[in-house]
């Protein structure tokens, strides 16, 4: 086969879903340029999982896995048609590289190394949004760097050869834009720059919220929650929960690591990460903790902008019992702002109505 298969594979936390929400709505320009992107669905806010049913299926213990007739489907499928690239991309990928590899002989792979200390509090605050996490982020003596190791052993693996290495930049350093730079890297057509935005960071009175709501295990309201809560941007969008004196631990250990890395591996940008890394300063230190004041206030905004949603929670709530007295307390304040609120409401309406 003399086609070129491209698969990007993440890791997790590199801007992956604004990539593939972008590719997915460029899929009928893409073909007009030889390049097969197959169809994935797309959920609320631009999120998928990509490419990733494609060519991986769940095995028997609900384990992602590579299934080697949809690969073999997929393939004949792009050797039968015009197109010169087939272009894949998921971060469920990453864990099965090497599996993949070897399957697709052929295929080269894109990746994102992006600094560690920002994938260490984004992982954190995904699980709390999307993964029911109802403890707070705790802080070793070290700074984890799984995405990293993963990454290194898997082109170790694989071969340099076979790698597309890029650096995963915040969008302040000299007007970086990650799917200018995926297109780039892709070697894609020239694409109109994409301003839109996925997967919204929660601010923080949004995140300790969900993660105080994730202990009532509202789970068919789990997606409607995260929606209204990535709209909640009116409070403290820039924070950390790791304390000042850990952050300068772990930032020399992400330096070390990270240029160790980009001294192995090409990576394209890789000096520039190295030099945002080395100057990037500690953002403001909160500790994890809702306090009736925040608590209060998320509510009023679930309570005005999403009623309906706010209703169903507090009808959750409302059939909760504990004798945890503070988370009581909390729950009570909850309902009660909602019969406030439907008080203030009925006045205003009886007040247009007259």
């Amino acid at each position: 086969m003399n086609k070129q298969i491209l698969i990007h594979i993440g890791p997790p936390k590199s801007g992956t879903s604004a990539i593939q929400y972008a590719l997915h709505n460029a899929r009928h320009i893409l073909r007009c340029e030889g390049i097969d992107y197959p169809r994935h669905e797309v959920g609320p806010n631009g999120i998928s999982s990509g490419n990733m049913n494609t060519i991986l299926s769940l095995n028997e213990d609900g384990k992602w896995q590579v299934c080697e007739d949809k690969i073999q489907h997929v393939l004949n499928e792009f050797e039968r048609s015009d197109l010169d690239m087939l272009l894949l991309s998921s971060e469920y990928f990453f864990y099965l590289a090497k599996e993949i590899a070897k399957s697709i002989p052929q295929a080269q792979f894109i990746a994102y190394l992006r600094c560690p200390l920002e994938t260490f509090e984004s992982s954190y605050n995904q699980s709390v949004k999307r993964h029911m996490r109802t403890t707070a982020l705790s802080f070793g003596k070290n700074l984890h760097i799984t995405s990293l190791n993963i990454l290194t052993e898997t082109i170790q693996h694989i071969g340099k050869k076979r790698f597309i290495l890029r650096a995963y930049l915040p969008i302040s350093e000299q007007g970086y834009n990650l799917i200018e730079d995926f297109w780039s890297a892709a070697g894609l057509p020239d694409m109109p720059s994409s301003k839109v935005v996925t997967n919204n960071s929660y601010c923080f009175e949004a995140l300790e919220f969900k993660r105080w709501l994730n202990q009532f295990e509202l789970t068919n309201l789990d997606t409607a929650i995260d929606q209204a809560l990535q709209a909640f941007s009116d409070r403290i969008q820039l924070f950390s929960f790791l304390p000042k004196e850990l952050f300068e631990r772990y930032q020399k250990q992400a330096l070390h690591n990270v240029r160790d890395f980009v001294h192995d591996n090409k990576v394209f940008n890789g000096k520039i990460l190295i030099t945002y890394l080395k100057h990037r300063s500690s953002l403001k230190h909160l500790e994890q903790t809702l306090s009736k004041e925040d608590l209060t206030y998320v509510c009023a905004h679930l309570a005005l902008h999403h009623s309906v949603l706010y209703s169903q929670i507090c009808s959750k709530l409302n059939r909760y019992t504990s004798s945890d007295s503070e988370l009581t307390e909390k729950i009570i304040l909850v309902l009660n702002h909602q019969k406030n609120y439907r008080t203030l409401l009925a006045k205003i309406m009886r007040r247009i109505k007259w």
